[in-house]
């Protein structure tokens, strides 16, 4: 039950944080505070603004002199320390826990001009979490650390071990609440490229965007790593009358690669989809599906279009996500939600395979509560229509109790979890932490 035990109290706990996205460096891909429904749950004292507003590190400047270099630097970083605990109750057995987490976050920026510029980030994780790579030193290493370069005033050219987001989905992209499901994770294409020494592209060409990328995860020993051994992506972006289309692909590691040879799980099948987002009367709506093609050489891609799209036994799998999201941060207190559906189609599944699988992901929040409007209340649902399993999630958050310090408090109910190899089918957590944090 241990195994199982942690793995709940991470997942549980996640639902009661005030913002997941400090990790995040200011210039990452990845959506900001304001775009993120855990703004809801940011800085609840400040009632005077009645608008979302972003957390602000501090930002420290210094110059650092080489020679006759004078190099600009900027420090920022985010502190957390939590500790709760955790009472299970899973079958017939019950049990309880301690919780601590710790992580630290330190990022830097040196800018001499605007063509180019080094940015990073050192992170200490106590104890290791999924972030954090096999046999690596968690106590402080080098989360991020990448340049960027601006050629010919137009053309953008990133390089370097940078953590990448493509697509707009939210909830399924999520690595706590599916964590070995390539369905849900690879909604983002770019979901490991962390793991990845990286090289991107970017093309502005009006309102559209052309990219490519080439990740490198090393191992083979070669210094100049063969194409096999690279993984390729690419995307096109069109935004017209308010509407972005977005077509993208990855082909991974090739079987044949030097790298596979020695990781196995580096080779998957390659990724071609579309996405679509439009915003109406502040309703962000978006769409995207995704096809893993066959490797199987007697399935031809050119078969989908040759019959009309009734043949798809070209691909291994479609995966089709749709989406909306609303916050109403004009008056307090702020609500707001964003919820998910999921189809996934297999056109020849095996034993253990279903041909649809239907599943939805949902989240919804409430701040600026109570009479000093330093209350805010979350809840997650996630459910997989068709194999009856899924999660109610809900959570309640007090900033503030002391400086520095929130307290959390809520719970977790699994249900339909291993039920032929376990023989149950719910599982409830309880529990509560405080957590401090800084920006500096």
């Amino acid at each position: 039950m241990a195994k199982h035990k942690k793995s709940t109290i991470l997942l549980f706990l996640t639902v009661l944080r005030v913002s997941s996205l400090f990790a995040q460096t200011a210039d990452s891909d990845e959506t900001s505070d304001f775009d993120d429904l855990d703004s809801l749950f940011s800085e609840a004292e400040d009632v005077s603004e009645p608008v979302v507003s972003e957390d602000v590190s501090v930002v420290t400047n210094y110059n650092v002199t080489l020679g006759n270099l004078t190099l600009p630097l900027e420090f920022s970083g985010k502190m957390r320390a939590e500790a709760g605990l955790a009472f299970i109750k899973e079958d017939s057995e019950s049990d309880a826990a301690g919780y601590f987490d710790f992580k630290n976050y330190l990022n830097f920026t040196s800018r001499p001009d605007k063509y180019i510029a080094l940015k990073g980030t050192l992170k200490t994780s106590l104890p290791a979490d999924d972030d954090d790579l096999d046999g690596q030193n968690n106590y402080l290493y080098i989360y991020e650390l990448y340049f960027d370069y601006l050629m010919l005033d137009r053309i953008y050219l990133t390089a370097g071990k940078k953590k990448s987001v493509w697509g707009n989905i939210r909830l399924f992209s999520d690595t706590e609440s599916y964590e070995g499901d390539d369905n849900a994770l690879y909604t983002n294409i770019l979901s490991d490229s962390r793991d990845h020494i990286s090289g991107i592209l970017k093309i502005p060409v009006g309102n559209h965007t052309f990219t490519g990328l080439a990740m490198y995860r090393g191992g083979t020993g070669n210094d100049s790593p063969k194409t096999k051994d690279l993984s390729l992506a690419a995307s096109a972006e069109f935004v017209f009358m308010g509407t972005s289309l977005n077509f993208f692909g990855r082909r991974f590691p090739t079987a044949d690669s030097e790298i596979v040879q020695t990781r196995p799980s580096l080779h998957k099948n390659t990724i071609v989809g579309a996405e679509l987002k439009r915003t109406i009367l502040s309703f962000d709506l978006y769409g995207q599906t995704l096809g893993r093609i066959s490797e199987n050489e007697d399935r031809e891609l050119k078969k989908v279009f040759t019959s009309k799209f009734d043949d798809l036994t070209a691909f291994k799998s479609i995966v089709s996500t749709v989406g909306c999201y609303r916050i109403w941060n004009e008056n307090i207190p702020y609500v707001g939600f964003n919820v998910e559906f999921q189809n996934i189609y297999i056109p020849e599944p095996g034993d253990d395979e279903k041909y649809f699988t239907n599943r939805f992901a949902s989240y919804c929040g409430i701040a600026k509560l109570g009479p000093n409007k330093d209350l805010s209340i979350g809840f997650q649902w996630n459910h997989n229509i068709t194999q009856k399993t899924g999660f109610f999630q809900p959570g309640i958050n007090v900033s503030k109790i002391l400086p520095h310090c929130d307290w959390r408090i809520g719970a977790k109910y699994e249900y339909g979890l291993n039920k032929d190899e376990k023989g149950y089918e719910k599982k409830l957590t309880v529990g509560t932490y405080l957590t401090i944090s800084m920006d500096y």
